[in-house]
C-alpha cells in the first residue's frame, strides 16, 4: 500500500503537470497528518526528481500549543534534512470587518506562504489537500448554491499552488503515517461542530455513506473532475466572446445586443469577466445580482453591487462604474480608482494615468528572465499569479506599510518617502497601486516583494505610469516627485462607498 501511494502521487503529479524535474518546492506543513505525509513523500521524491525542498509553517497564534506545533515542524525538517521557514501572523489583529476568524487565518496563511516562496525562490507551493477535502468542499458549495465553477471543487493546480494528494483519501494518509511511524500533531478544532466543514465531515458525509451511497466521496470527487473540464471549456468560450465584444470601449463596457445573443450560461460568465476587469470582487456578487444585471439587456436601469459599484444601461450598452463618497472630492483628495487588467486608471487631480497589461507566455519569458531591465521608476513588473484582484490606484494613507523588494521586513510608506527625500507636501501626490492583500507599487519608488517576479512566474503584470496632459490637477511629470495639492495631507484617506 505504501508503494502504491507513492506511485499514485507520482502519477498524479505527472498527469496534472504539477512539477518539473529540478524545481524548487515549498511544502506547507502544519504538523498534521496530511502535511506531514506530504513532506515525507517529497523527501522520497527529492532525489529521483532532483528537487530542492523547503518547508513552511504558518503560526496563526490562535491555539495555546501553536508554538509547540512550530517547534515540531522545525525539528522534523531538521531530522529530514529540509530547511524550515516559520512565519508568525496575528489573525485577530489583522482580521477584516465582516471576515470570520477562519477566513482571516486562510488569507494570512496564503500570504505567508507566498512571502516565504518568494524569499527562497520556490516556483511551487505544495499543499496537503486530499480527496476527502475535495468531497467536503463540493458538498459545502452545493449547500451554498454554487454553480459549475464552485462545484468543480479544489483544483490540482492554481497559480503556484499544487495539491499532489488530491486523489488520496484521509484513511490512506493515516495508514501511510502509521507505516512510516510518523507522529503528526492533532488540532482539536478539527472536531468542533461549530464549523460547517466539520459538520459536513463528521455528520453529513457519514450519513450519506451509511444511508445513500457508500462510495459518496469518490462520486463527489469524480463529479468535481467532470465539472472542472466543463468549467474550463465554458471559460474559454466566455473569454472568446468577451474579447469579441471589446470594440475599443474597454472590457467593462458590454453591448446589450451582443449579450442577448449568448446562451445564459455564457452571458453570465462574460458579465463576470467584465466585473473582474473593472476590479469588482465577484465573490460578493450573488445570483440575484447577476440576474438583475442580465435583465438590463432587455430594459434600462441600474444595479448597485457591494463595494460601491454600479452596472447601468447606457443607450445600447451595459457599463460597470464606481461611485465614491463626495467627501473625498470635497477635501481635495484623489478618490481611489479601480485598475482593470488589462486597462487603465486615471487620477485627474494628479494628472497621472496607470496602465495595466497582462503578458502571458511566450511574450512574458523575456520579462521574467530580466525583470530589472523591464522595470523602472515609471514601470513595474509583477507576478500576476501572486496578486489578489481587484486592483485599485490611490494615494498614501497614514499607517500604510509594505515589504520593499530587496529589503528585510516591512517598512512604513512614510519612511520610504523620507528615504527618497519626497517633500511632505508632495507625498499625497504619489500614486499607490494596491490589491486586496496590500500595496504592490509605490509609483516611482518601491515594488512590494510579495508580488515580485521570480523563477516560477508565468504571467506578468506590467504597470506603467504616465503623465496625463488632460488632467485638471497639479500633478508632476514624475509621479514620485510631483507637486500636488497641499491640502491633500489634511484630509482623511479616501474611501469607497
Amino acid at each position: 500500500m505504501v508503494l502504491d501511494l507513492l506511485e499514485r502521487v507520482e502519477d498524479f503529479i505527472r498527469r496534472h503537470r504539477l512539477l518539473a524535474p529540478g524545481e524548487r518546492v515549498l511544502v506547507a506543513v502544519s504538523g498534521g497528518p496530511d502535511s506531514l505525509a506530504l513532506l515525507h513523500l517529497f523527501t522520497r521524491l527529492k532525489e529521483p526528481w532532483r528537487l530542492e525542498l523547503h518547508a513552511a509553517h504558518v503560526n496563526h497564534g490562535l491555539r495555546a500549543d501553536a508554538a509547540e506545533d512550530a517547534a515540531f515542524v522545525a525539528a522534523t525538517g531538521e531530522a529530514w534534512g529540509v530547511p524550515v521557514h516559520v512565519v508568525n501572523v496575528d489573525v485577530r489583529a489583522e482580521r477584516r470587518t465582516g471576515e470570520s476568524l477562519q477566513q482571516a487565518a486562510r488569507r494570512l496563511r496564503y500570504r505567508g506562504l507566498l512571502e516565504i516562496a518568494q524569499a527562497v525562490g520556490a516556483a511551487r507551493i505544495a499543499l496537503g489537500h486530499h480527496a476527502d477535502d475535495q468531497a467536503e468542499t463540493v458538498l459545502m458549495r452545493l449547500l451554498r448554491g454554487a454553480g459549475t465553477t464552485g462545484l468543480a471543487g479544489i483544483r490540482p493546480r492554481r497559480g503556484p499552488y499544487i495539491r499532489p494528494l488530491l486523489a488520496v483519501t484521509r484513511a490512506e494518509i493515516e495508514a501511510y503515517c502509521r507505516e512510516f511511524q510518523l507522529k503528526p500533531r492533532t488540532d482539536p478544532s478539527n472536531l468542533s461542530l461549530r464549523y460547517l466543514r466539520n459538520r459536513v465531515r463528521h455528520e453529513l458525509l457519514p450519513l450519506l455513506e451509511r444511508e445513500y451511497n457508500p462510495n459518496i466521496r469518490a462520486v463527489l470527487a469524480r463529479t468535481a473532475a467532470l465539472l472542472r473540464e466543463e468549467d474550463d471549456l465554458l471559460e474559454a468560450l466566455a473569454a472568446r466572446a468577451h474579447h469579441r465584444m471589446q470594440d475599443g470601449r474597454g472590457p467593462a463596457d458590454l453591448p446589450a445586443a451582443g449579450l442577448a445573443r449568448l446562451p445564459a450560461a455564457l452571458a453570465r460568465r462574460v458579465v463576470r469577466r467584465a466585473l473582474q476587469a473593472a476590479g469588482v470582487d465577484v465573490a460578493l456578487v450573488s445570483a440575484d445580482h447577476m440576474a438583475a444585471i442580465l435583465a438590463l439587456v432587455a430594459a434600462p436601469g441600474a444595479v448597485t453591487l457591494p463595494g460601491g459599484v454600479r452596472v447601468g444601461r447606457r443607450a445600447d450598452r451595459l457599463v460597470v462604474e464606481r461611485f465614491v463618497r463626495r467627501r473625498a472630492a470635497a477635501c481635495g483628495q484623489e478618490p481611489p480608482a479601480t485598475l482593470p487588467v488589462p486597462g487603465e486608471a486615471r487620477l485627474p487631480r494628479l494628472n497621472v494615468s496607470i496602465h495595466a497589461e497582462l503578458v502571458e507566455p511566450p511574450r512574458s519569458l523575456d520579462l521574467i528572465a530580466e525583470p530589472r531591465k523591464a522595470a523602472g521608476p515609471e514601470r513595474a513588473v509583477l507576478d500576476w499569479d501572486r496578486i489578489v484582484p481587484p486592483l485599485v490606484v490611490r494615494t498614501w494613507r497614514p499607517g500604510d506599510r509594505m515589504r520593499p523588494l530587496g529589503m528585510t521586513g516591512s517598512k512604513k510608506v512614510q519612511d520610504i518617502f523620507v528615504d527618497a527625500k519626497v517633500p511632505k507636501d508632495r507625498r499625497a501626490s504619489v500614486p499607490i497601486v494596491a490589491d486586496q492583500e496590500g500595496i504592490l507599487w509605490v509609483v516611482g519608488l518601491r515594488v512590494d516583494a510579495r508580488a515580485a517576479v521570480g523563477p516560477g512566474t508565468r504571467r506578468v503584470l506590467v504597470l506603467r505610469a504616465t503623465a496625463d496632459s488632460s488632467g485638471t490637477g497639479d500633478g508632476s511629470r514624475h509621479p514620485a516627485g510631483g507637486a500636488g495639492p497641499a491640502d491633500h495631507a489634511e484630509c482623511p484617506g479616501p474611501r469607497e462607498v
